[in-house]
């Protein structure tokens, strides 16, 4: 998937979730957050195959990542992301379930490539680079 300049608010509302995460643990790493992705991306998964999704068995870090990657998940699918400064009021739409499962594929391939390039917190230092500071 390459994402396209529509898809960048839902992303970086995932990505946003699991830097809050690093913000209040530092000792947390690329690890927890390709968990957390992969957890998600299979309980979405799941369900987008019209079954009933089993929790994800996690803990720590690992598990707190996923906990509020789920929460940004809902809310993308319940209600879209956070519409940007350039974005009107109302203009988010939800996000269709194959297009979150996408997302979170490609986020968690996304940590495989930067931790491998980068370190072991080598996805969460770019990621930090393209988020608002807030």
């Amino acid at each position: 998937m390459t994402p396209k300049e529509t898809d960048l608010p839902a992303l970086q509302e995932l990505e946003a979730a699991v830097l809050a995460v690093w913000k209040a643990h530092p000792e947390m790493n690329d690890y927890a957050a390709g968990r957390a992705y992969e957890a998600a991306h299979q309980f979405h998964r799941v369900r987008l195959r019209g079954r009933e999704p089993k929790p994800a068995n996690l803990d720590g870090l690992d598990r707190e990542s996923f906990e509020l990657v789920q929460k940004a998940c809902e809310k993308l699918l319940t209600a879209g992301p956070t519409p940007t400064s350039g974005t009107p009021q109302g203009a988010a739409s939800p996000v269709p379930l194959e297009k979150l499962v996408e997302y979170l594929r490609e986020l968690a391939r996304s940590v495989e490539r930067h931790t491998k390039h980068g370190g072991r917190c080598g996805y969460l230092e770019f990621v930090e680079k393209f988020l608002p500071k807030g």
